[in-house]
């Protein structure tokens, strides 16, 4: 789906979250050295990219949203309630519970394709130009 410009970036993150949705709910067929090895690289991309991407949504989009009300604000709670879960659900893989990886992967899939469905959609309707520059600005000074 074509996003506009401020979006962008994230929608592109968003294809990268999927691929990472579908290993996690393969990986549990493989060898327990490989889900091991595969939940140690998890916590550390986790760290490293998808925290980074939860900042710039919740402090340029779910912030906006909330002042909004309505149904967007509502959609921005759920889905920031589900970036918390997805954080609690990488630590407790990485402590070994490696069980927990199909359901952080459909929590992922789940999560993402609501944020592209719903949420974007409301965005590009809602917010000013100004709002929307700002998620633009917000992910160059946090990338």
């Amino acid at each position: 789906m074509k996003r506009i410009k401020p979006l962008q970036s994230l929608s592109m993150e968003h294809h990268q979250s999927l691929r990472l949705a579908k290993k996690c709910k393969d990986i549990l067929a493989q060898t327990p050295e490989e889900i091991k090895i595969f939940s140690q690289q998890l916590q550390s991309n986790f760290n490293e990219q998808w925290l980074k991407h939860f900042k710039i949504e919740e402090e340029s989009i779910f912030s906006v949203a909330r002042k909004k009300g309505g149904e967007i604000a509502s959609v921005c709670q759920q889905l920031e309630q589900e970036h918390h879960t997805m954080k609690n659900l990488v630590e407790k893989i990485a402590a070994g519970e490696y069980s927990l990886l199909q359901q952080f992967g459909q929590l992922l899939h789940d999560h993402t394709r609501r944020e592209e469905r719903e949420l974007f959609p409301m965005v590009e309707a809602e917010f000013t130009d100004d709002e929307l520059d700002n998620i633009l600005k917000f992910g160059n000074n946090n990338s």
